[in-house]
């Protein structure tokens, strides 16, 4: 039998209040007594983000949704997923990474969590639904906030 995971919410809540630090000119609200997660960080669109961010811990996952994306980083009892989790969301809030949607006519069937890479853009999480493959024209929109302006 495995050993069960112990998560330090109070680690997990100095990650959130570092993010939250990290971005002083975003109206970002911190819940530790939500009825549905262990802790809750609210980033509602504002000046200086152009959409809706929810980044939350439930038991040891950590969540990061904007737009159609959601994706869990875990265990969050181990210190690279903590770096990593906090590099993504600190990406996307700053605008240097991006999330790509997908839709099938008005639809969301994909989207990705993507970091600058040479003259591209590498993928580091994706969100999909189970989607036929229907010969219905694809397109994309970029969820991306204007570098500089969160911080």
């Amino acid at each position: 039998m495995m050993p069960k995971r112990t998560v330090d919410k109070k680690a997990i809540g100095q990650l959130l209040n570092d993010i939250r630090s990290a971005f002083p000119h975003l109206e970002i609200k911190l819940e530790s007594d939500h009825p549905h997660v262990d802790l809750n960080l609210d980033i509602p669109q504002q000046s200086g983000l152009k959409f809706d961010v929810n980044v939350n811990l439930q038991g040891d996952e950590l969540h990061l949704s904007a737009g159609h994306f959601w994706l869990e980083w875990f265990p969050c009892s181990d210190p690279t997923v903590i770096q990593a989790f906090r590099e993504a969301v600190c990406g996307l809030l700053s605008g240097e990474f991006r999330i790509l949607e997908y839709y099938r006519g008005r639809r969301a069937i994909k989207a990705e969590l993507q970091r600058p890479s040479g003259e591209g853009w590498q993928t580091i999480g994706t969100w999909s639904v189970l989607s036929l493959p229907i010969p219905w024209h694809v397109t994309t929109k970029e969820l991306r906030n204007i570098p500089g302006t969160a911080r």
